[in-house]
Parts: C-alpha cells; structure tokens; sequence
C-alpha cells in the first residue's frame, strides 16, 4: 500500500509540473527553485534504503526544479546553461528509469545517481556559488544584468 501512495504522489507531482509551471526569471527565483532540487540527496537517501518508490518520488520534485530553473536561462540568453539543463533533465530521465527496472538493484541505481549528479554539477560549477551560510546562489557576474 505504502509503495502505491509513494508511486502515486510521484505521479501527481510530475504531471503537476506540467499544468503549474513556475515562471524563473530572476536570481532570487532561481535559487528558490533551486531550493527544492535539494530533494535530490533524499533520491540517494531512499535508494540506499532499497525504496524505488520514495526515490521517484523525490526525482519527481527535483526534475520539475530543473524543468523550472530552464525559463531563467532562456530569458537570460545563456545557451550553455540551456544545454546543461536540458543534460541534466536528460540524466534524471535516465535516473527515472533505472528507479522503475524491476527487480529494483540498488547498486546500479548508485551508479546512476551518481552519474546524474554530475550533470547537476557541471551547471553549479559555471553558474553556482555558496555565499558566507553555505546556500548555493548564483554565481556573482555569471549572467549579465543580474545580481544578487
């Protein structure tokens, strides 16, 4: 039972994604969206707990987070980072995959996560920084006309 309501809350907050897309289109709406990708540790947490259904819950929040973090580099003409965000939407598609194999293998879902993780690292590292309480921010003068 518990699987089915993982399962089926996943499903609503990816099919959600599509109806209430959020508008990202200055920094301080980057990072909050980029606030709710940090659900992406809890994606390792469940898979180390041998819980696909928790882990694709919480895929579902991150992918959408990146879906909406996509608006922002659009309107700031910044093709590289359109490029890194569709990697990574693509990686935790792959992600979503291997979540959905059955039988459910905890080790080549590691393999994955971490594969995953480094898309989402070669943005951070262009584009993100951490400020004086370790929150990640966009990185000050990565995108022209907008600060902090």
């Amino acid at each position: 039972m518990r699987r089915f309501v993982v399962t089926a809350a996943a499903v609503a907050v990816a099919c959600s994604g599509v109806v209430i897309a959020q508008k990202v289109s200055s920094a301080d709406d980057l990072d909050k969206v980029m606030k709710r990708a940090g659900a992406f540790r809890q994606v390792d947490k469940a898979i180390q707990s041998n819980n696909a259904g928790d882990a694709k819950a919480q895929l579902a929040i991150v992918r959408q987070a990146v879906l909406d973090s996509q608006s922002f580099w659009i309107e700031h003409q910044k093709q590289d980072a359109v490029k890194l965000n569709k990697d990574a939407l693509a990686k935790l598609d792959e992600l979503e995959k291997t979540l959905s194999a059955q039988p459910f293998d905890v080790a080549t879902a590691t393999a994955k996560f971490k594969e995953t993780g480094g898309s989402c690292r070669a943005c951070h590292q262009q584009y993100r920084a951490e400020d004086d309480n370790n929150n990640y921010i966009l990185k000050p003068g990565s995108v022209a006309g907008v600060s902090h």
